[in-house]
């Protein structure tokens, strides 16, 4: 399917039926609504509307060449949600998607009923959350489809689950134009949030979190290699221990992936508690 948001021809796959529900994938060369959540959207859509959509500069959507930030994200996450006339949604995001999720929800609470967050060291470091140095790097992706599977060896726990199928699929979006020019421009913005107070203030939510009213959850992967439960997982449950925290194992950074019919029963209980009428 595809919509027109601010311009940008934006793909997403729409399943199922019923209440709203969007699926925000992650980053990382290949990233995609579509193989991001591949084994969890088919058990939501039993339930839901299900719509994850490709973000800008990534999967089939539009890659403009501009200066990208997680705000980027967000605003064309808006402006998808408002396109397609959604009144109120219900969110889940991984890793990366996992912010954009949250901020889209502390920038538009009334459009909000809940936020499901999984594996996310993005979110962390937004509330001031740094690594104790447990996380193993992210290998650089160099365009080629070694480097493509080092990555996803990294985020995935079962390796059996990076069939040929799901990595044909990566690999041919992360060699679309316009995808490592988003790759390394968002890798700029990392270095300049740390730098720039304007860009850092945009970007932390640590005391609007706090006060978020809207029903979360947070689900980690204990065998997380890139955002470690024992350091950020552990950080981001001090914080927020009213917070429902459900430690997954067997399951690595993109837990619907290594473990989808564990993480749908969560979010099932979680959307039970933002299961009131719309306003």
């Amino acid at each position: 399917m595809r919509e027109t948001v601010y311009g940008v021809r934006t793909h997403y796959v729409d399943a199922g039926g019923g209440d709203p529900l969007v699926l925000v994938h992650g980053g990382g060369p290949g990233a995609s609504g579509a193989s991001g959540w591949a084994r969890l959207l088919p058990l939501l859509a039993r339930h839901f509307r299900v719509l994850a959509i490709d973000l800008i500069g990534s999967g089939h959507t539009d890659k403009p060449l501009v200066d990208y930030s997680f705000q980027t994200l967000v605003d064309h996450l808006a402006g998808f949600v408002d396109v397609l006339g959604l009144p109120r949604v219900r969110l889940v995001g991984n890793s990366q998607g996992a912010y954009v999720a949250m901020k889209y929800a502390l920038d538009h609470p009334a459009r909000v009923r809940g936020v499901g967050t999984i594996g996310t060291a993005t979110l962390a470091s937004a509330v001031g959350l740094r690594d104790d140095g447990r996380a193993v790097a992210l290998p650089r992706f160099d365009g080629s489809r070694a480097s493509l599977v080092a990555f996803l060896e990294t985020i995935v726990h079962d390796r059996a689950q990076l069939d040929d199928d799901l990595i044909g699929a990566r690999f041919a979006v992360a060699s679309l134009p316009g995808h490592r020019e988003m790759l390394d421009s968002l890798g700029r913005y990392r270095t300049v949030v740390t730098e720039d107070p304007d860009q850092r203030q945009v970007f932390e939510v640590r005391e609007r979190l706090a006060g978020l009213a809207v029903p979360w959850s947070m689900i980690w992967g204990a065998d997380d290699r890139t955002a470690p439960l024992g350091s950020l997982g552990t950080g981001m449950r001090q914080l927020h221990p009213e917070v429902p925290f459900h430690v997954v194992d067997g399951a690595g950074h993109q837990v619907q992936t290594d473990q989808p019919q564990r993480v749908h029963e969560l979010l099932m209980t979680l959307f039970e508690r933002s299961s009131a009428p719309a306003a």
